[in-house]
């Protein structure tokens, strides 16, 4: 039965079931990976908060700086810094985002990796 049902596949259905099969393991991997992101907020060199990449939020630092976070990746949304670099960086989720002046960073990390020593 499967012989008889292989040979009447043509191109066209095999080039349709492989962009099928890609498409959906690209959704599949997105949301996998969403899942397991966490955002680290250190101000001052300590660690003031974690989240995760997964839920959408607005979080104000304090009074210069606040975050978002939105569609997996995050942003510094607004800061009193002089020349807002952190601003102007936009969204990610793989580079860490700093505000020097404020003595902000923003590290993105996976839950299931240890967590790295930062020595100052």
């Amino acid at each position: 039965m499967t012989t008889k049902l292989l040979k009447k596949l043509t191109i066209s259905d095999v080039i349709l079931i492989l962009a099928c099969l890609i498409v959906a393991g690209l959704l599949w991997r997105n949301h996998a990976a969403a899942e397991g992101e966490m955002l680290y907020i250190y101000k001052d060199g300590s660690l003031w908060g974690e989240y995760a990449l997964a839920q959408d939020k607005v979080i104000e630092i304090d009074q210069h700086n606040t975050v978002q976070i939105l569609d997996g990746k995050a942003r510094i949304l607004s800061s009193d810094c002089p020349d807002k670099r952190c601003v102007k960086q936009g969204f990610n989720k793989t580079m860490p985002i700093i505000c020097l002046p404020n003595r902000l960073v923003l590290e993105f990390e996976h839950r299931s990796k240890e967590r790295r020593l930062i020595l100052q």
